[in-house]
């Protein structure tokens, strides 16, 4: 089965990074919701510029390690929409596999702030993962990189300390990308490319 891309990559026009259009198509937000999305992951604006290994960092944990993979991840994230139909599973199904923690693919990553009362439907996955998945392709090649902690009032990043006799662990959103079958495929992607 052969999948198209979800959207058009989004290539910055600036090579330091994402304008706040930018990413506002990329995560597939309104407009007024990526500066809350950014200070919930932790992300900055520097002089009106998002840096694209920063958003790739604190969303997901991951950098690229080839083009083909930085190329995987410049593709705008997908809708629970776009999951459902690739994956054929109820949207209803997706929720409910994701809530019981059932769900077989990548779990993605919930942009809204969890609330018991109004659960927010702002869950996005990188296209290229379900595709894989889905496919049984090989995932791009990635490197896992543990995102900076943002402090409670998620105005003001932990910078990790020099490294004593263990290095810190970075705080992960309750959903954060450390929790699913994706880092589990990729562990054994990069133990497998080791013992060649």
């Amino acid at each position: 089965m052969q999948f198209s891309l979800f959207r058009a990559p989004i290539v910055p026009a600036n090579a330091a990074g994402l304008s706040t259009e930018e990413l506002r198509r990329y995560l597939g937000v309104g407009r007024n919701m990526v500066t809350s999305v950014a200070r919930r992951f932790g992300i900055e604006k520097l002089h009106g510029i998002y840096s694209e290994r920063v958003v790739w960092r604190q969303l997901f944990g991951l950098a690229p390690d080839t083009d083909a993979a930085e190329a995987a991840l410049r593709e705008p994230l997908a809708d629970i929409n776009w999951v459902s139909n690739a994956t054929g599973v109820p949207q209803s199904t997706i929720r409910d596999h994701l809530a019981s923690g059932a769900w077989k693919y990548d779990r993605g990553t919930q942009l809204g702030a969890e609330d018991a009362t109004h659960p927010p439907r702002l869950r996005r996955w990188i296209p290229a993962l379900i595709r894989s998945r889905v496919c049984g392709s090989p995932l791009p090649q990635f490197s896992c990189i543990a995102p900076l902690a943002v402090s409670a009032d998620s105005t003001e990043m932990n910078f990790p300390r020099p490294a004593t006799s263990s290095a810190p662990q970075a705080e992960q959103p309750e959903d954060g990308p450390h929790d699913d079958l994706f880092l589990a495929l990729l562990a054994d992607a990069q133990t497998a490319s080791r013992q060649r």
